[in-house]
Order: C-alpha cells, then structure tokens, then sequence
C-alpha cells in the first residue's frame, strides 16, 4: 500500500485535467437517468425496448464508476496506480473512501459487477421481473455522496466540479417526478436536462 501511496501522490499536478472526466461521468450519470426516465414530450413518452436497455445499462455503468471513484474499498479485485480516486482529490492520495460505502448495498454491489463487467453464468439469476433497478432512487444516493465529496474539496478544486447547489437541483427534480409519478421503479428525472460548462 506505502509504494502505490507513494505511486499515486506523482499524480496530484494532473488532478484538474482527471477532474473533466470524472465531470463527464457525472453529467452522462445524469443524462442517462434522464432518458431512461422519459423522452421530452407530453405526455412522457418513455423509450422501450433496446433504447431503454441502452439508457439504463449507460446509467448504470456510470453509476458503477463513481461508486468505485468515491469508495474503492467496494472494488472487487485491485485498485489500480493510474485509477482516479476522490480521495486523491483530498490530498491522502491513499485510496480511502471518501463517500459513504453503507449507501452502496452489497447486493446492488455485486448484481452490478455480474451484469456490467463481463459475461457471467450469474446473469441468469438477476432476471429483470425480479430485479429492477430503481434509478431514481440510486441517482439520489450517488448526488448525497457527490454532494459530500464536493464539499470535502478547496475553493479552486470546486470550480473544477458541479457545484453542491446543482447536484441538489437534480436531485429535488428526482424527487419531484417520484411524487408526481408515485412510485420509484425503473424511472428517473423527466424534466430538461441538467448542464454545466466543462471547458
């Protein structure tokens, strides 16, 4: 562990740069929540078939990534020297959780790494009728904790991120359309969609 400490500290000079990317993951996380929630019409037309599988297994690869990003105790298997980690963000260049693994269930945990990463015999026992993912809910878990990494970062490293305010937006809208729709399964956000200037 001392020598990827050691590793991963030659790497604080291109945080900014990283930064971008775990942006991308956050704007796509909520983009694809979006579309799997509903297409922008009246009345909500949501999209079916391979379209939705599309949406949602986008959603929830990012979804994946920024659980691994805020806790990498939950990997299965190694974290890597080059993986970007938010506690690299805080300065322990450690690889410590920085979001609150107890969010994340064991179970959620592991039908994902079987359902995104490879190919598995396991596949068989997630079938959709006895599974479904509930991305609203998820998406509000994962901006709690992104809301709570940005709040562990300085003022320049803020800039870098959408701001806590933002991620409490979407998450209000999230929120919002559960009221409106009374149920929480497989949907998500159906109002405009959530932007920030990444340049």
């Amino acid at each position: 562990m001392m020598k990827q400490t050691l590793d991963r500290r030659s790497k604080g000079n291109k945080l900014e740069k990283v930064a971008k990317h775990v942006c991308h993951e956050i704007k796509m996380l909520i983009f694809s929540a979006e579309h799997v929630g509903g297409c922008h019409a009246s009345p909500v037309v949501t999209p079916q078939g391979d379209e939705k599988n599309m949406a949602l297994e986008s959603f929830l690869l990012h979804f994946r990534n920024l659980r691994v990003f805020l806790c990498p105790s939950l990997q299965e298997g190694n974290v890597f020297p080059d993986d970007v980690l938010a506690s690299d963000f805080t300065g322990k260049f450690d690889c410590s959780d920085v979001g609150d693994k107890t969010k994340f269930p064991p179970e959620e945990q592991k039908r994902l790494n079987k359902m995104l990463t490879h190919i598995s015999y396991k596949r068989p026992d997630y079938e959709p009728r006895d599974y479904q993912w509930d991305t609203s809910e998820m998406l509000i878990r994962m901006l709690d904790e992104l809301q709570r990494f940005v709040g562990t970062l300085t003022q320049e490293q803020r800039s870098w991120f959408p701001s806590a305010d933002e991620l409490k937006q979407v998450q209000a809208r999230t929120l919002t359309e559960i009221e409106m729709r009374g149920s929480v399964s497989n949907s998500t956000v159906t109002g405009r969609p959530f932007r920030w200037n990444l340049e």
